[in-house]
């Protein structure tokens, strides 16, 4: 019989130590995923620039930038000549903003500039307006 308690017990060992290893490895691997994500930022997934419409003459955009670390950034918006018609510096976490551009011409081309200190994604619109008239007559 001991020969057979004696395999036990080195089964046992065996199959502890297997699963040592592998929370070992799991562990690991969940400690490494923080660092990539610091490392990226901003990703062209964290900013988006939507156009919504007009409102009292003027363009309006809405801009969500997801700054998961925090960090300082600035949002810039240029003109069609690239010209910086707008600047500030931000540090929100989730930052949501509608942005109300007057129209000026028929052909607007604005550019939505999201920019770290180690990154810059740009966002570039070029808007057409045209103008249609509708006539309704009815008699009187």
């Amino acid at each position: 019989m001991k020969p057979v308690f004696a395999n036990f017990n080195l089964k046992k060992s065996a199959s502890v130590l297997a699963a040592a290893a592998l929370l070992t490895l799991g562990t690991a691997k969940l400690q490494a995923a923080p660092l990539i994500e610091k490392i990226i930022s901003p990703t062209e997934q964290q900013v988006s620039v939507k156009y919504i419409g007009t409102s009292d003459n003027n363009l309006v955009f809405h801009l969500e930038y997801e700054n998961k670390t925090g960090e300082k950034f600035f949002l810039i918006i240029k003109n069609d000549l690239g010209e910086v018609v707008y600047q500030n510096a931000y540090n929100d976490v989730h930052f949501e903003k509608n942005i109300r551009l007057p129209k000026e011409d028929s052909e607007m081309k604005p550019t939505f500039i999201i920019r770290t200190s180690t990154e810059q994604v740009e966002r570039k619109f070029s808007v057409n307006r045209q103008v249609s008239e509708n006539i309704v007559v009815t008699s009187l």
